[in-house]
């Protein structure tokens, strides 16, 4: 078949591409072509701006492909771009979208189903919330594609994902909690760490794609992807400390502590106030989804990460000295109230 890949050689959209290639695809990406790529020469490779409408547009004006494959459409615009360029040239579109689209509901259920995304929304918070934000602006994008599908038969497909595991995660958010194991220092886990939420490894999107890039069934669709296991952060550090086989020293502060102390929660990617586990039924009935064992994948990511990423720590990490600080003024006030509590 032939594909285009709308980004495709930083994170997901490479391990997609790689997945594509091995199974036998003619394979184009169309990028700004910042990113080199070990794709080889059998990928042909477009340079634009996917975020300059008409040059979109220009470049890709006539192309016909099989399937089209959308990494980075974040707004309105960047989805009615795409219709408008490919409507009667695809046969089956496929937009990347985000469980943060469920973020922005008032009061979403735990599991949230596909049929969540249709809850009342909260109104836009006053101070700047990139999360309602991403996940308001995410949902407008389904919504023109939908209306495509609705209207003219656009064949779209859309895939929500957590947060996304593995191997070139240029977010550094599962390396924020490696590193702070390497280094043998207390690792903080605000609210003891027992927030709930559900992952994806990257494999298994990429493997999902590949195999229903022909399923009819699924046009017109959105479906939520996500491994079954419902973990804690807890259980996610312990498991990862276990497989680096480090001894770790976790120390639980409320994260109300942690505000008022400066340093917040933004350290711990992974901290969230509400749980947020998606239901995959509809995928699995519908797409024959499954998922690799948690085991599984955070050995492979941390072997990665441990072995072969060269690049900088994530930006949260210099927060660390002030972490350490504020564990050992933890420390301390416990043990004087605890003291206190035995003299009384």
């Amino acid at each position: 078949m032939k594909i285009l890949i709308i980004g495709g050689t930083r994170f997901l959209g490479y391990h997609i591409a790689k997945r594509l290639l091995a199974d036998g695809h003619d394979l184009t990406l169309f990028n700004r072509g910042k990113t080199i790529d070990d794709l080889g020469e059998k990928v042909r490779r477009i340079h634009g701006d996917r975020y300059n409408s008409k040059a979109f547009s220009e470049r890709l004006s006539g192309e016909k492909f099989d399937a089209v494959v959308d990494m980075i459409a974040f707004k309105t615009e960047d989805s009615q771009t795409a219709v408008e360029t490919f409507m009667g040239n695809v046969g089956h579109f496929i937009h990347i979208s985000t469980a943060a689209v469920y973020i922005v509901t008032q009061d979403f259920p735990c599991p949230i189903r596909e049929e969540d995304f249709n809850r009342p929304l909260y109104s836009k918070p006053e101070a700047n919330d990139g999360w309602w934000s991403y996940g308001f602006h995410k949902r407008e994008c389904e919504n023109v594609l939908r209306e495509a599908f609705e209207r003219h038969g656009f064949p779209v497909t859309m895939f929500r994902l957590p947060i996304v595991m593995g191997e070139r995660d240029y977010s550094l958010r599962a390396y924020s909690y490696f590193l702070r194991i390497l280094d043998g220092k207390p690792l903080i886990l605000p609210d003891g760490g027992l927030n709930v939420s559900t992952h994806i490894y990257q494999d298994d999107i990429a493997r999902t794609i590949s195999s229903n890039l022909l399923n009819p069934s699924s046009l017109g669709q959105a479906f939520n992807l996500a491994q079954p296991e419902i973990l804690t952060l807890r259980t996610f550090v312990l498991k990862s400390s276990e497989i680096m086989n480090k001894k770790i020293e976790i120390v639980e502060i409320p994260s109300a502590i942690l505000e008022k102390a400066g340093l917040g929660i933004s350290f711990s990617p992974f901290s969230m106030r509400r749980p947020f586990v998606l239901d995959i039924q509809k995928a699995r009935r519908e797409l024959s989804f499954s998922a690799t064992p948690f085991d599984i994948w955070v050995g492979k990511t941390i072997r990665w990460f441990v072995e072969d990423y060269d690049g900088e720590p994530p930006e949260n990490y210099n927060s660390r000295e002030k972490e350490n600080e504020i564990v050992k003024k933890y420390k301390q006030s416990v043990e004087t109230l605890t003291a206190r509590n035995n003299s009384g």
